[in-house]
């Protein structure tokens, strides 16, 4: 199943958006001075943000919408606390969904406490952004 079938599947239960304005996202493109997954760059074309369940730790995600993920970076201070790190979203709580650009590509999607926003405290939930969206929309069964 290609990725526009897995964000397009009814049976991944979560709040969808309407699609980004392809202007935001190429202004998110060339403001992050970074080179976006793929991935992320259609979700954003299915669904400019949106929550829901999520399959994996940490049980839930809130996407931010491409015209606040730079002003969310700059909020949380992202580039002065966690240089190599890249925040698109939260879990609704007090850890930010980012992803971690220290490392080769595909980059691992990871949850970082807000406070203390230190790297040490990143945990890896995802081996890339793939894998975060096929997890998307599903019930969190804790083993």
């Amino acid at each position: 199943m290609n990725l526009s079938d897995i964000l397009k599947d009814a049976s991944a239960k979560w709040a969808r958006e309407a699609p980004a304005n392809p202007e935001s996202i190429r202004n998110l493109v060339a403001e992050s001075k970074i080179e976006l997954p793929e991935e992320y760059l259609t979700l954003l074309l299915h669904s400019n943000g949106g929550e829901g369940e999520l399959a994996i730790e940490p049980g839930w995600f809130q996407l931010w919408p491409a015209e606040k993920v730079m002003e969310m970076n700059r909020l949380y201070e992202v580039e002065r606390n966690i240089p190599g790190f890249f925040g698109f979203g939260s879990n609704g709580g007090g850890e930010m969904l980012a992803f971690d650009t220290r490392t080769g590509k595909p980059w691992k999607v990871v949850m970082i406490p807000f406070v203390p926003m230190v790297a040490e405290h990143s945990a890896g939930i995802a081996e890339d952004f793939g894998v975060f969206v096929q997890a998307m929309g599903h019930e969190f069964k804790d083993s």
